[in-house]
């Protein structure tokens, strides 16, 4: 009896989460939350932690000398691909549906290639490399727009279109996969741009957004039927997709080597509250649905 009303009030408490959310999108439009522009320090801490995040998740070996690297969807701002252009990269090129970047200020990159320099390993023997590389990511990045350093926006999110005729060998992203309705649209449009030997990492979050009940109730989004869930439907909503949808969908493309890596999951002391109560298909031990984050990588033949 406990845990039926305790998944009664999170479910009534999940839909008024995502009421709220969609009766803001409604009145002011896409706005996601972001650090504040004027919070420098924290934007750097957290660009910084992002790049660790996406070395760690490619796959040994994989080395960003010379690469032309695509973010897709990369938020309020490119400091990451200031930091492929200081690990060597010959270009990075971001992609959008909302110009979040546009206008960033230059200052930014700067003070983010500085403190990267400060905390970096140059690699063994590469020391008068790093340097370089730091030097011109700093001028790539001061500057206006270039081919080395480029930023596209369209609402279509033609991923090919906005990659302008251009193809690369390493393409990215951080928590935009899980908020594409067509996912598998979106595979397809990478996988047009991708060269051969492309390799691909993705961090993928999967839990609720919400802040207070993704602590309390990780997997609320899931308790919804389809329908249901669609009702408040707005740009930015998790697609409800799980590992194994990404992993297929991959797949289904071609790509060779596809894999998952959790990186979160729920505590045990959640655990069974949080898997029970499930929606179909979520209700299925295919759907790993102790899993909250992680990343997807593959490489392209």
């Amino acid at each position: 009896m406990r845990d039926e009303a305790r998944h009664l009030g999170m479910s009534v408490l999940g839909l008024a989460f995502l009421g709220v959310a969609w009766t803001k999108e409604q009145l002011r439009g896409y706005a996601p939350d972001r650090l504040p522009k004027t919070d420098a320090e924290g934007r750097i801490a957290y660009l910084l932690n992002v790049f660790a995040s996406l070395r760690r998740f490619l796959p040994e070996g994989t080395d960003l000398r010379g690469r032309d690297v695509l973010e897709v969807s990369p938020g309020a701002s490119r400091g990451n691909g200031a930091l492929f252009l200081a690990m060597g990269a010959r270009s990075y090129h971001a992609i959008d549906v909302f110009g979040l970047a546009a206008g960033e200020d230059p200052a930014l990159y700067g003070r983010l290639l500085d403190r990267f320099g400060e905390t970096a390993d140059a690699p063994a023997g590469c020391a008068a490399d790093f340097a370089a590389d730091l030097a011109r990511a700093r001028a790539l990045t001061a500057g206006g727009p270039s081919e080395a350093f480029s930023y596209a926006v369209g609402r279509s999110f033609d991923i090919p279109a906005l990659a302008d005729g251009r193809d690369f060998d390493l393409i990215v992203s951080c928590a935009a996969f899980e908020h594409y309705d067509d996912v598998p649209g979106a595979i397809a449009g990478l996988t047009r741009v991708a060269r051969p030997g492309c390799v691909t990492a993705h961090i993928i979050d999967m839990q609720t957004h919400s802040r207070w009940i993704r602590e309390h109730d990780p997997n609320n989004i899931y308790r919804y039927p389809e329908a249901l869930y669609r009702v408040f439907a707005c740009p930015g909503q998790p697609n409800r997709k799980r590992p194994v949808d990404y992993v297929r969908g991959f797949e289904a493309q071609g790509w060779r080597d596809v894999r998952f890596e959790p990186a979160r999951t729920i505590a045990p002391a959640l655990r069974k509250a949080s898997l029970t109560g499930l929606a179909a298909p979520f209700d299925d031990p295919a759907m790993a649905m102790t899993v909250l984050d992680g990343a997807l990588t593959a490489r392209r033949p």
